[in-house]
């Protein structure tokens, strides 16, 4: 009998090294398992920075706080190097700086600023509210595409669990357009778990990279295939939990001249304000089996 492999691990997968005789540099290496869909998910790439960061950094006491990258040129699968700026280093806030690239890549890929603090005193309170959504088990997972109507599949998304709380895909009937929002529960079938128990704070940068599908939501039922690669992502880091599943909300406040910004909020089950990230993206519309997605 054949054995089912198993499935990939967030931890794992962003797990950097760094490179012996060579001062502030780390390598890692990811899988087309995490291909979405022809490079690896730029939110993973983006995580890669952030761990290598926090290691060159070795300040637990201080978290990450933000982050913003911009995606300078794509970066495969396979060996990538990671290299570490120390902007600044305090005793109680640093800002660090990261270039994520293929292995013998001269050219910037995915490069990363971000900043780590300590916490401290101050004002607490969760103005934002999170999304109307019952339990996870309430809601349906992706919907499958009638014969010969290429649906867009990505290989990262196999290692999710997603439902779908208010989210329609192109080939559904009986939905208007004019809301340009999407709300899902996700959460990683491999559950990144930390050592002290937390769900890894950097497991939600892949999940924020996820905003696409709510500009196709404003069009309505029949929108076009679409492609809509990154052009930066930023975020902002408030609470830790112990919860796998994460509602993940999605607004695209506008869309022209090819290209579309959205934000994201993530929230935990017990609605605890995780973080909030913004993005750029292209529209582009190519052919389906261009992407490696027929029908």
């Amino acid at each position: 009998m054949s054995s089912v492999p198993p499935l990939p691990s967030f931890v794992e997968a962003t797990s950097v090294s760094p490179v012996a005789g060579a001062e502030r540099r780390y390598r890692a290496s990811l899988t087309r398992e995490w291909d979405a869909p022809v490079f690896p998910s730029g939110g993973l790439v983006t995580a890669l920075a952030l761990r290598a960061m926090e290691a060159e950094l070795d300040q637990p006491h201080q978290h990450l706080r933000s982050f913003a990258t911009m995606f300078v040129s794509t970066v495969d699968a396979g060996e990538i190097e990671l290299e570490v700026e120390r902007l600044r280093v305090g005793k109680r806030m640093s800002q660090l700086r990261a270039d994520a690239r293929g292995a013998g890549r001269t050219e910037h890929g995915h490069v990363t600023t971000a900043a780590f603090g300590e916490s401290r005193e101050g004002f607490e309170f969760t103005y934002a509210g999170a999304p109307e959504a019952g339990p996870p088990d309430e809601y349906p997972g992706f919907a499958t595409p009638p014969p010969g109507v290429p649906a867009w599949r990505s290989r990262f998304f196999d290692n999710l669990d997603v439902r779908r709380v208010r989210m329609f895909s192109s080939f559904e009937t009986g939905w208007e357009g004019g809301r340009a929002e999407t709300v899902r529960w996700m959460r990683y079938r491999v559950p990144p778990r930390l050592a002290d128990g937390r769900i890894d704070p950097l497991s939600l940068v892949a999940l924020a990279d996820t905003m696409p599908p709510a500009v196709g939501q404003h069009h309505g039922p029949g929108f076009p295939f679409y492609h809509a690669p990154s052009v930066d992502l930023s975020m902002k880091f408030f609470a830790d939990t112990d919860q796998e599943w994460v509602l993940v909300r999605v607004i695209s406040h506008w869309a022209g001249d090819g290209y579309a910004s959205a934000d994201v909020t993530l929230w935990d089950a017990k609605r605890r304000l995780l973080a909030h990230g913004t993005q750029l993206m292209l529209i582009r519309f190519p052919d389906p089996k261009d992407l490696g997605i027929g029908p």
